[in-house]
């Protein structure tokens, strides 16, 4: 439904009034996805490198672990407290995350980017799906747009 009305102003310009009475879910469930892919990337990096830095303080910390010891009448006794706590598997496991810290920050920034896309196309498609309902018998949004000169001509 449109409406033409005169502009009340002296510019001579129109006002246009529309209804918006169905979105394309389609259209609408792509422009989700992209965009929640976008909007999840910088916190999914942020988020990974958070991860690089706690792998590697771990590391540290139970590599410095390994090294341990007791000084007691100017002697050192060595005590390994990894090995006493039996946490030999979790060592081993941190020390090859840390040697592909690189490859695991590029999949789970891909991975999580995904899933927020993912999670935004879903979103998004309800929504319209419901509003498309809803507009069905409410008759939808209406839009009041207003024509403005040329830019162009009026630039020459």
């Amino acid at each position: 439904m449109v409406e033409l009305k005169s502009d009340a102003g002296t510019s001579g310009n129109t006002i246009a009034t529309y209804r918006v009475r169905r979105v394309a879910l389609r259209s609408l469930g792509k422009f989700g996805c992209v965009l929640g892919a976008l909007v999840g990337f910088v916190p999914s990096l942020i988020v990974a490198w958070g991860g690089v830095l706690l792998v590697g303080t771990l590391r540290g910390v139970l590599e410095s672990w390994q090294g341990a010891g007791i000084h007691i009448l100017g002697q050192k006794i060595p005590i390994n407290v990894v090995s006493l706590l039996n946490l030999e598997p979790l060592l081993h496991t941190v020390q090859q995350m840390g040697s592909l810290s690189l490859a695991l920050v590029v999949f789970f920034v891909v991975v999580a980017s995904l899933l927020a896309g993912v999670m935004v196309l879903v979103t998004a498609t309800v929504l319209g799906g419901a509003y498309n309902v809803i507009a069905r018998f409410s008759g939808g949004l209406e839009i009041e747009l207003k024509e403005l000169p040329d830019r162009r001509s009026t630039q020459t």
